[in-house]
């Protein structure tokens, strides 16, 4: 069993625990992703694996590397916001826990791995995933009218949203005040609104943001 975990203190006392319980274990505290490979080169069939995994970023991230084959991924956090539970399921996690449960809990749900039993209650799983579907649905619909701004339009959508007037973009970017208008006036018409402040309330209620390059 493989344990990856942020805190060296507490990946050190859930590893001494199992250990005791009679379970072979590692712990890992991951910078870089290739800082995993020796241990799944070591083959765990189970991996406990923290969402918030400091310097690393999210735990999320790993689910496709630490997942597959006969190696079963549960996810132990404290996080409680059920698209986040529901996305690591969908992802491929055999459960998600919560990681202030007691001991004997780890221990059934790596019992029923280790039987080949789901690792959770089904119902309480199907009904996260539902709701990470659901709302990932709602949200698509929000984001899909961004989808028809180019990549000019998002820039200056992003600048309407920091609060920058078309007159300080037209400088910024070196373009006419006009271009810039018949910018707006564009990203206005593709997004369904009459205003730039209704265009940058639309952007904030669907949580778009500019898309790295």
């Amino acid at each position: 069993m493989l344990i990856v975990e942020d805190h060296a203190l507490v990946a050190d006392s859930l590893a001494a625990a199992l250990a005791e319980a009679g379970l072979e274990v590692r712990a890992v505290i991951p910078r870089h992703r290739d800082d995993l490979t020796p241990a799944l080169d070591w083959g765990p069939d189970v991996v406990l694996l923290d969402l918030k995994l400091g310097a690393f970023g999210s735990g999320l991230d790993l689910l496709a590397l630490l997942g597959g084959p006969g190696r079963a991924v549960i996810v132990m956090t404290g996080e409680t916001d059920p698209w986040v539970l529901g996305r690591c399921l969908e992802a491929g996690a055999a459960a998600v826990m919560d990681k202030g449960q007691p001991l004997g809990e780890v221990l059934d749900a790596l019992e029923r791995v280790g039987d080949g039993r789901p690792a959770m209650n089904p119902l309480v799983r199907a009904e996260l995933v539902g709701w990470y579907r659901r709302r990932n649905h709602e949200v698509n619909q929000l984001l899909a009218p961004f989808g028809q701004l180019t990549p000019r339009e998002q820039q200056v959508l992003a600048q309407l949203m920091d609060g920058q007037p078309a007159e300080a973009i037209a400088r910024a970017s070196y373009l006419s005040i006009s271009t810039v208008r018949s910018q707006i006036k564009s990203i206005l018409a593709k997004l369904g609104v009459t205003s730039q402040l209704a265009a940058v309330a639309r952007a904030r209620q669907a949580g778009w943001r500019l898309p790295a390059r």
